[in-house]
């Protein structure tokens, strides 16, 4: 790894880190899975009374699950305050961000490089 490499990675890293908003993310991760988690409608609402009566069911049962997902959440950050959730998301994007520079940047090196073994 040479001095640029190292250079770009963190820096990158340090960038993605402090510019992630964590809470939005969890927030969009929280409504994918509770869409995914909560069925949805049934056989036999052929009149309107029904369907508005399952769209109640389905909208308190998507309350209910996002409400025990943030209670999970806020438990794991009291049982472990060394690696709190919205601490793990900013490492992954750190991560994601250095590694994608990195790529980009040993690629676009292989490229320019005026030192190629198959010229």
């Amino acid at each position: 790894m040479t001095l640029a490499e190292f250079l770009l990675g963190n820096l990158s890293f340090a960038y993605a880190f402090h510019l992630v908003q964590p809470a939005k993310i969890v927030d969009s991760i929280i409504k994918v899975v509770v869409d995914v988690l909560t069925p949805g409608k049934g056989a036999g609402e052929n009149n309107w009374l029904m369907k508005g009566l399952r769209t109640f069911e389905m909208q308190a049962d998507k309350t209910s699950r996002e409400y025990d997902i943030r209670v999970n959440l806020r438990r794991w950050d009291e049982e472990f305050p060394w690696i709190h959730h919205e601490l793990i998301i900013r490492y992954l994007a750190g991560f994601l961000s250095s590694s994608i520079v990195l790529a980009v940047y040993r690629d676009l090196r292989g490229r320019y490089s005026y030192n190629r073994k198959y010229d």
